[in-house]
């Protein structure tokens, strides 16, 4: 294919963004898929950078946080209030990339063992219970589909997904809706609430999801393939993402390190070129 699969997974993400959102963009494929969504046919979205900077400054990847590869620092300012109100009124979304993720797209962003004694502690729930019991859009997405990541049951439960228990508890809103991986697209439509394959990705299989998840997914018998970005569509990504702060998510161990490094270096370069003058762009 003429993309790389960070590329695709960034289209799938934006296809699922639309209408009159405000879009938290707090990772890098998150930050591209609103960046994409806005410039093609979502106008009306309303893309928060981060709550420093406000919203509707252009989410560009940068390692350190720091806005100096964006556009105008011009931002609408906002407030965690603000940003709760948008929330409780469902004007409000967000692609989160959980740890664990099971059949009835519960989530997990707390802790990998016991709670009592974890093998991995991670970051904690943060506001994902909030988003899992108002939002009517609940975005999820994995950068390495396997049995470790895709599983029967989490180990902790950070977000509510489908069930029984949910629907006497919390009823129909705020229950997953999507899940794009390396594989391919999914959501809840399978059988009580559970995964279903929507497409599979170029040259990926029915046996290749089968064999790559812990728990069973519903795999309908006319799967298609998923549509590949515009040319227009990447070259947009490319544009946004010149450091590629975004492949970081699919490395880890040693080849992460080395990777890191490179992009911290470019980056640390086109800062100083940044400085003087103010609007300077990596080539």
């Amino acid at each position: 294919m003429d993309c790389t699969i960070d590329e695709l997974m960034i289209a799938c993400m934006a296809r699922s963004l639309k209408g009159e959102v405000l879009v938290s963009s707090v990772t890098a494929l998150g930050a591209l898929s609103a960046h994409l969504a806005k410039k093609t046919h979502a106008p009306d979205l309303a893309v928060l950078s981060t709550p420093e900077s406000g919203m509707e400054v252009t989410p560009l990847p940068t390692l350190t946080l720091g806005q100096f590869l964006t556009d105008d620092q011009r931002g609408i300012p906002l407030t965690m209030e603000d940003i709760f109100d948008a929330i409780f009124l469902d004007r409000f979304r967000i692609w989160i990339s959980p740890a664990q993720i099971d059949r009835h797209g519960n989530v997990n962003i707390s802790c990998v063992g016991p709670w009592e004694q974890p093998k991995v502690a991670l970051v904690g729930a943060r506001g994902i219970p909030e988003d899992t019991s108002h939002l009517s859009e609940i975005l999820y997405y994995v950068t390495s589909h396997s049995p470790r990541t895709v599983v029967e049951q989490v180990d902790f439960r950070s977000g509510a997904g489908n069930g029984a228990e949910r629907d006497r508890l919390l009823g129909r809103r705020g229950a997953p809706t999507r899940l794009v991986t390396n594989l391919g697209v999914f959501d809840f439509g399978g059988a009580d609430g559970t995964l279903r394959a929507v497409s599979l990705h170029p040259g990926v299989t029915r046996e290749a999801v089968a064999q790559g998840s812990g728990c069973e997914i519903d795999l309908p018998a006319d799967l298609p393939e998923t549509a590949l970005p515009s040319a227009a569509d990447v070259a947009v990504i490319r544009s946004a993402d010149p450091l590629g702060a975004r492949k970081l998510e699919f490395l880890s161990g040693r080849e992460a390190a080395q990777r890191l490094v490179e992009i911290y270096e470019r980056e640390r370069q086109a800062l100083h070129i940044a400085a003087w003058p103010r609007r300077a762009r990596i080539s």
